[in-house]
This record gives structure tokens, sequence and C-alpha cells, in this order.
């Protein structure tokens, strides 16, 4: 379990390196625990690895992973109207905010030539996909890899399942670190909230809200102003996520 705790977020020129690192790893059939801007995650390449992230995190194989994205891939796999775009658009590049989408997708795009069925099948459900877009620097360096060599990358939160998301390294649990080829360090993720939650979710074409994330109000106002269309409040008791 190689372990590079930086204990902050380290520039650029770093990142891009850890990325390339991580990227190996994953392609090769590892593991990885990612420090994303969102929180803390664990991805993996290859259908093995996939399976192994689900008996690492207890989680339920009826739960989908998400799946690293950006825009580029967001445009050329998604099949989705010009409105459902300015959305995405809006959010991530015009307000560089992470926001994870999900929604109908090309199952015979290039993106997907060398992915294993039983990776794929972990990650879709029926004809849509779960893709987690501008997460950080590290995020947005390993989609760019991921959509150059036609390599999916796919994974959740890195935590016990249940738990609620971790926004320290050492807050993952032992177990997991344990069992990943690669553990990457940064220190406090930049948009750790009170309420223990990742990304903002969004189903299209409804724009109905799957997950309130940790910046969900923020992004809220942004949509009633540029789009008329007010979203749900976070619910009062606690139930934040739908998926």
């Amino acid at each position: 379990m190689p372990t590079i705790d930086r204990g902050h977020e380290p520039d650029l020129a770093i990142q891009q390196d850890d990325a390339r690192l991580a990227f190996e790893a994953m392609a090769g059939g590892g593991v990885a625990i990612l420090p994303l801007s969102v929180s803390y995650a664990i991805f993996a390449h290859t259908a093995e690895g996939v399976e192994r992230i689900y008996k690492l995190k207890q989680r339920p194989m009826t739960k989908p992973n998400g799946v690293i994205g950006n825009w580029d891939i967001f445009q050329d796999v998604f099949e989705v109207g010009q409105r459902d775009r300015d959305l995405v658009r809006c959010l991530t590049l015009d307000h560089d905010l992470p926001l994870s989408v999900v929604a109908p997708f090309n199952p015979h795009h290039d993106w997907l030539r060398t992915v294993e069925w039983g990776a794929l099948r972990r990650s879709t459900k029926g004809q849509t996909m779960d893709l987690l877009m501008n997460a950080g620097p590290l995020h947005n360096a390993l989609a760019a890899m991921s959509l150059e060599q036609g390599k999916p990358l796919m994974g959740s939160s890195a935590n016990a399942s249940g738990s609620g998301s971790k926004f320290e390294l050492l807050e993952v649990q032992e177990e997991l670190r344990a069992g990943c080829e690669l553990v990457l360090g940064y220190g406090r993720s930049p948009y750790a909230n009170e309420f223990g939650m990742g990304s903002t979710i969004v189903e299209l074409p409804s724009w109905r809200i799957l997950r309130w994330g940790g910046c969900f109000e923020a992004q809220a106002a942004i949509v009633e102003k540029n789009f008329g269309v007010r979203w749900p409040e976070r619910p009062a008791d606690g139930k934040w996520s739908l998926v």
C-alpha cells in the first residue's frame, strides 16, 4: 500500500505527476484512494478492481459507481439536450463548481472501448451513467487521461458504506487504505462540509436532485438566477441522498 500524503494540496505540476501515477496504478488493475475536492474517493478501471471496491467498502451491489469525467466527456458521450448542456456548463465551467450528472450515454462511444463489462455494469443503471465533473485539478487531470486513452475510471467515496464522506485521509477507514495499491493525501478536502456529503447529483433531463451535495445551496442560487428554476431545499431530516 504505497501512501503519498502531501499534507496539503500541492502545485499543479505535482498533481499532474500524481495523476499519472494513480492512472497507471488503476489502468494496471489496481485500486487508488484519491483526494478529490468534494471528498476522498476510491477508484479503479478494471472489473476486478471495481469488485474489490465493493468488497472493501461493503457497498451494496445494487448501488452503481460514479465515473470520473469532464466537459469533453460529457459533451461527447452523453445524450442530452442543449438546455441540459447549458446547465452543466454554467455550474462546472462558468462557476467552477463540482457536479455529478446522471444522464443517458452512448454505450458505443470510443471512450468505452477498453472497459470490461464487469466494470461497466457496476457503473451504469439502465442506460444512464453518473459522471463526476470538475472535482479539483487531480480529478481533472485524471479525466483528461481517461478520455485520451479510452480508459474510464469508476468508483465512489472512500468510506465504509453508509458512514458518510471523508474529508481527511486519516478519516478513511484503515481497511480501505490497506486494500489499495496507491493512497494519495492532500490534507482537508476543499468542499468539506457539515453534512458529510460529496458532490451534488442532478438527473438529466429531469433536473431532479438525487443528492444534496456540500455546495448545493450555492448551486441552487446559480440555477435559479440563470435558468429560473428553483430546486427543492435540502431536506431538514438529514436524508440528503436518493441514490
